[in-house]
This record gives structure tokens, sequence and C-alpha cells, in this order.
């Protein structure tokens, strides 16, 4: 009997009975997909600041106006399950932003990183690139692991962050980016 290939595999792995139960039962599928992401390009440097301040001291940075785009994140899990994101900037006058609901079987750490990730890539694609760009967000965690590209959880949004920051520094390369 051959092992099945491509996506024959993600149809039977799931299946309520057979094979797809059998293959699920011995390699202890947790319904959870993996994926493997490799870099078209070689972040050497991270080309970009995190800075962490006290509560007081974030809150005043906070509420100056800055040259730039600035985007606000966060992040949340609710008692449900359900994991979600919100990115905000301020569009002349106003403040608009996109809420991303991320479904179940994920942490609000995930939602942290992917809030950032997502900041990074609307910043990255706006008609005209932004002279700086300076994120906000209320955790730190996420933001030590986005520096960090080793495996483990939240890789898949250090990858984002690092695609995102290389597409912002190509197309406006003296574009100055803080994570506070």
């Amino acid at each position: 009997m051959a092992l099945p290939r491509g996506d024959e595999a993600t149809k039977i792995v799931g299946a309520p009975r057979g094979i797809g139960r059998r293959l699920e039962e011995a390699l202890g599928y947790s319904g959870r997909m993996e994926e493997t992401i490799t870099l078209p390009f070689a972040a050497k440097r991270l080309n970009f600041e995190t800075i962490v301040e006290e509560k007081e001291e974030a809150k005043r940075t906070a509420e100056r106006e800055r040259a730039g785009l600035t985007i606000f994140t966060d992040g949340s899990r609710a008692s449900n399950g359900a994991t979600g994101f919100v990115v905000t900037w301020k569009n002349r006058s106003k403040w608009v932003g996109v809420k991303t609901d991320l479904g179940y079987n994920q942490e609000a750490f995930d939602a942290e990183c992917a809030a950032l990730a997502h900041a990074l890539e609307l910043a990255a694609r706006r008609r005209v690139p932004p002279e700086a760009v300076t994120i906000y967000t209320d955790a730190q965690v996420a933001m030590r692991r986005i520096v960090a590209d080793e495996p483990g959880p939240g890789q898949k949004y250090a990858v984002l962050v690092r695609k995102w920051v290389a597409a912002l520094k190509q197309t406006r390369p003296e574009v100055h980016i803080e994570i506070r």
C-alpha cells in the first residue's frame, strides 16, 4: 500500500472512517496543519527597532504626533477559544482599521504576532510608502518573538514580519520602522 501524496493526504486525514481514521491515529493528528516556509530573501539584519517602555511613558509616547504612519494593534483570545486581532491607524482626520478573525485552536500570542505582521503588511502595501512606521502593541512577548527566527510558536508570523519589512525597505530604503 502506498501512502498518499500532496493534497491526497489532507483529504484522507480527518476522514470519518477507514484509512483516514487509522492514519490520523497513527500520526497523532491534532487538527492543526503545519507548513514549512522558506524565505525568498536573506534577512541578516532586521532593519527595524523594538522599544519597550514602562506603561506611563508608553502612554505619553503614544499620545504624541509622529511623522509617517502610526498603527495600533491588539490581539486576543475569547473565553470560547476564538482568536482575532485589530489593526487601526489614522487616515487623514479619522481612525480606520481592520478586524480579523483567526478562528479557533490558536492562542492570544498567535493573535498578537499576527497583528504585528498584518500592520507591517498594510504599511508595505500602501500606494505611497510612508517615511516612517510606528506600531504600538501591548504584547512584549510578541515583540520578542518577531525578532527571533527560531522554529516554534509564532514562527509563521516572525517570517511574515521579515517579509513585509523587506518589502517596505525595497520600496523606500530609508523608512524608519519602530515597534513599541
